[in-house]
């Protein structure tokens, strides 16, 4: 079965770069590989967007040259023709038998499978972290992707609540495939505190990797860790991504103002965009990795600790207790009180990493799960193609 995937010049969203990664890699070790990923791009696709891809690929990504001119010229061409032409002749030359849609639209009447993979649903729930026009712009997407798609694929029970109770003609439609990150050889020969050390950390910290967008939650958080400076509890989180937020292009910098105005430097240390190749010696060197977030869809550091066997400290979201192992603490995050006592407990209770006992059993545990996920994404694409036969 030859799947396709596309990513554009606009494909700026590294979660869901990732995602394709962490995808082609689980299916890369199923035995006698029945699917094979065929990565399809704009002319004006950066090589190093798509780069970490090919390790995974068994041809060369196929440049559509019908593309050039970006997001919206492909947009009005669909929408006055009914589907995407350019895009049709390149998948059949390719003789691809679904489409998976996780960065374009292809209109209606697409003659092909087409399996969409909807991230998340963040503008129905915190419809306040968008404006207006970029809410209406997404329902509208949503929309069309759930009318169109032969098969839609969520990374949720959560998600699949969502999808069918906002977008009701998806209902009987929608698949829960839980995605599993791939960690690669050798994750555990770096140094981890030794890394640790070269971003000026000390011994114990907690870690906090996510990108400053305002729903991640930094702000409730730095209320938190002021609350507990004030109450003597030394609780150290680093957190790292970058400082920008482009639908909140203020928030970082509050953030960090706040940070400075209440002497927190040393609760909170900021790391700013970090190596790739780093963050999971830091997970392994942290007391527990931290996600405060007020949304999630499927959390990939969630994902990732889990599979280090680091314990978590999490937002009570429902996502995260669909998540998360046993042994998890959860806050509400709109609680700094909450949150600070969470950290408070966790502080006395959890020692620094690296753990390399609980490290390699989860390690190899966690191999079921890429397992799991690979399987059942062929068992969906493979839907959406008897879904696409029986229209």
């Amino acid at each position: 079965m030859r799947v396709a995937f596309t990513v554009f010049i606009d494909a700026d969203w590294t979660g869901g770069l990732h995602y394709l990664r962490n995808l082609f890699s689980a299916l890369a070790d199923v035995p006698g590989r029945p699917v094979v990923p065929v990565l399809f791009v704009a002319p004006e696709t950066p090589r190093e967007a798509w780069l970490p891809l090919r390790p995974h690929l068994a041809e060369d990504p196929v440049v559509v040259a019908a593309w050039q001119g970006g997001r919206s010229q492909r947009l009005r061409s669909t929408l006055l023709s009914g589907h995407d032409k350019a895009a049709a002749a390149a998948f059949r030359a390719a003789d691809i038998d679904v489409v998976f849609n996780n960065d374009a639209w292809y209109g209606f009447r697409f003659p092909m499978a087409m399996l969409v993979w909807i991230a998340d649903f963040q503008h129905c729930r915190l419809p306040q972290m968008f404006t207006p026009l970029q809410r209406a712009k997404r329902w509208a997407k949503f929309n069309a992707y759930c009318l169109s798609a032969s098969r839609l694929m969520v990374s949720s029970e959560d998600g699949k609540r969502d999808c069918e109770h906002f977008f009701q003609r998806s209902r009987g439609r929608v698949e829960a495939v839980p995605f599993a990150v791939q960690l690669g050889e050798g994750v555990l020969d770096a140094d981890a505190q030794g890394i640790a050390a070269q971003h000026g950390l000390p011994q114990k910290f907690f870690y906090l990797p996510a990108q400053m967008w305002k729903h991640k939650n930094h702000a409730v958080l730095v209320e938190a860790l002021g609350l507990l400076k004030a109450a003597g509890t030394p609780v150290v989180v680093a957190a790292s991504g970058n400082a920008k937020d482009a639908r909140h292009p203020d928030h970082p910098q509050q953030v960090l103002q706040r940070v400075a105005q209440h002497g927190l430097q040393d609760s909170f240390r900021f790391l700013g965009h970090v190596p790739y190749a780093h963050i999971m010696p830091l997970m392994r060197a942290s007391a527990a990795v931290l996600n405060p977030s007020r949304f999630e869809g499927w959390s990939t550091t969630v994902e990732e600790a889990k599979a280090l066997g680091v314990p978590l400290l999490l937002s009570n979201l429902p996502v995260h207790r669909e998540q998360a192992p046993a042994g998890t603490r959860f806050f509400e995050p709109t609680s700094a009180a909450d949150i600070a006592a969470v950290l408070a407990e966790a502080w006395s209770t959890l020692a620094p990493g690296p753990r390399p006992v609980q490290e390699r059993d989860a390690i190899a545990a966690y191999q079921l799960k890429r397992a799991a996920f690979a399987q059942r994404f062929i068992s969906v694409a493979r839907q959406a193609m008897a879904e696409h036969l029986r229209r």
